[in-house]
């Protein structure tokens, strides 16, 4: 497992923006893994699809390393937000390029939770990855 050498803001990448859900996916699509990264807690709570949780941010790091690895792009699709004090739940349409260049589009649910300081310490994505991996 690699350690993110990334510096993090004083602030949380959060602070100051309005539509905090569409500067995360926005940065999240980019496929940049420092970008995200800035996101996080170092004890941030994600859980994707039915997979076993993953708390912390390296462990977040080399999730996220491992999908985007059979990647070319990402872009998030809002169809639904609602924001509940500090938490973000989002439905999404998200098409994802694969490696052989073809585009998988998918419904997509994903709760995130902000710090005080700005950072998520929760990402929760319920997904159904099947679709994005079929030879179909």
């Amino acid at each position: 497992m690699s350690v993110s050498t990334t510096a993090l803001q004083a602030d949380g990448p959060a602070i100051g923006e309005k539509d905090w859900p569409a500067a995360f996916f926005r940065d999240a699509d980019q496929l940049d893994l420092a970008k995200l990264l800035n996101w996080f807690t170092d004890d941030v709570d994600l859980r994707l699809g039915n997979m076993p949780p993953i708390i912390g941010r390296q462990g977040a790091e080399e999730a996220f390393r491992q999908f985007w690895s059979t990647l070319t792009g990402m872009s998030h699709e809002r169809q639904q937000l609602v924001l509940e004090g500090n938490c973000a739940f989002q439905g999404s349409i998200v098409t994802y390029t694969r490696l052989d260049g073809k585009k998988v589009s998918m419904p997509v649910a994903s709760h995130l939770r902000l710090t005080p300081e700005g950072r998520s310490d929760r990402l929760w994505i319920y997904i159904d990855l099947a679709p994005l991996y079929s030879e179909d």
